[in-house]
């Protein structure tokens, strides 16, 4: 497997599954009962870069390729998925701001994003309208030296513990902007963590903005309105993280499902010998490897 990839790509994923076994395995069960994914984590994250690892050294990034982050991604993925997403959510913010920032807005934000000493989130969706950009209802108001947001989002990954997060909502030309919010922002209010079936440790939140001030130059940018083209540019890396965590969720269930076949016995025999139960297993291997190819083509594009 993976022999299409340079060595020193396969070695990069050695040392991260080294350390997702020693330090995330025992963490995993925990955080999916529930528990909040600890601090401690991050110090672990930063040592392996995997904050900043595709995005360029000037800005404190890691120079790394995208399949590099893909494979990070997997092999976090393979013992603690939940974990994954909270970099992907983090690695978005981070690119939303190279893509649309100021220079001083890069320089005052990214840097804490990239070497993992602060958290982001991104607050799009909406409770009565999803993700729909042209029904969303988040108002940004201008007043004396900046903007007042008013609105409820939902669903939104990592709120709870970040510090600073980008948020959309709809400008006074009835257009979309997006805005940099600290979380100590007055009138900023995160809800109750959202239970969901799976992934139970994922940060998930309603947040509530009450007349949320900020500067003017928390306006992203620094001029109103979005470009499609910076939302189809970013967007498709959240994508590949978040198929690269499940390949290596993938590969997990085949170990899984190899380990039991090989235990359990049947007439005297692992049922791991029968041919009914290799075609299953060859089934997942094809799947899992086709899946673990297409996302490493996707990243190889970026």
């Amino acid at each position: 497997m993976h022999s299409t990839l340079p060595e020193e790509i396969e070695a990069f994923r050695m040392s991260v599954r080294r350390m997702a076994e020693r330090h995330f395995a025992e963490l995993a069960p925990r955080v999916d009962a529930g528990e909040m994914i600890p601090d401690s984590v991050r110090p672990l994250l930063a040592e392996i870069g995997a904050f900043g690892l595709p995005f360029p050294g000037e800005v404190g990034g890691g120079d790394g390729s995208f399949i590099a982050w893909a494979v990070l991604q997997e092999e976090i993925g393979r013992v603690m998925p939940v974990l994954g997403i909270y970099l992907q959510v983090n690695l978005l913010v981070a690119g939303i701001l190279l893509e649309s920032a100021t220079p001083e807005q890069i320089r005052q934000w990214v840097p804490s994003l990239l070497d993992g000493s602060k958290t982001g989130f991104m607050a799009f969706t909406e409770p009565q309208t999803g993700s729909d950009i042209k029904m969303m209802t988040t108002r940004a108001t201008r007043v004396d030296g900046g903007w007042s947001i008013s609105g409820n989002k939902l669903w939104i990954s990592n709120a709870a513990s970040a510090s600073m997060g980008v948020v959309y909502a709809r400008d006074p030309d009835d257009g979309l902007s997006m805005f940099l919010v600290p979380t100590d922002a007055p009138g900023f209010h995160v809800g109750e963590r959202i239970e969901i079936m799976g992934l139970r440790g994922t940060e998930l939140n309603a947040l509530e903005f009450d007349n949320v001030l900020v500067p003017e130059e928390n306006l992203l940018g620094g001029k109103t309105g979005i470009k499609t083209t910076v939302l189809r540019k970013v967007m498709p890396i959240g994508k590949i993280g978040i198929c690269a965590v499940c390949v290596g969720l993938m590969q997990a269930c085949l170990e899984e499902a190899t380990r039991y076949a090989r235990q359990r016995e049947q007439q005297g025999h692992p049922i791991i010998d029968f041919q009914a139960i290799h075609y299953l297993i060859a089934e997942m291997v094809a799947a899992l490897e086709a899946s673990r190819q297409m996302v490493y083509w996707a990243a190889s594009c970026k």
